[in-house]
């Protein structure tokens, strides 16, 4: 499960990445294939931790899912971005390691530094 997080984690950075950055406003049609995802995400949590918080997180996590279901009908797309970047990442992360933090921002870095070069 680490590696499908990892991805969705990544999926989700990138869209909001590709919206603020190129001005997209497909935020909502680009984030359709995620849905599937994040679903299963919810399902693992629920099912891997579902008595393990306070009931606030579950409805918490029920009330971002209904988010992504009125943005997809209402075609909302700061709705959605505020379900998936500021809902699910958050949640997301949980299961990251400081490890994987670190090594992204030295990819990042390099990266940003090669094309200063």
């Amino acid at each position: 499960m680490e590696e499908k997080i990892q991805g969705l984690y990544e999926s989700i950075n990138f869209l909001g990445f590709n919206a603020t950055y190129h001005r997209n406003n497909n935020y909502v049609e680009n984030s359709k294939g995620l849905m599937p995802q994040v679903q299963e995400f919810v399902a693992w949590f629920l099912k891997e931790y579902g008595h393990v918080f306070e009931e606030s997180v579950y409805e918490n996590l029920a009330d971002i899912l209904k988010d992504c279901e009125m943005a997809l009908i209402h075609y909302d797309n700061v709705l959605m971005m505020d379900a998936l970047e500021q809902g699910i990442s958050g949640y997301l992360e949980m299961f990251l390691s400081e490890q994987y933090f670190k090594e992204k921002e030295t990819e990042y870095v390099g990266q940003s530094e090669k094309q200063e070069s």
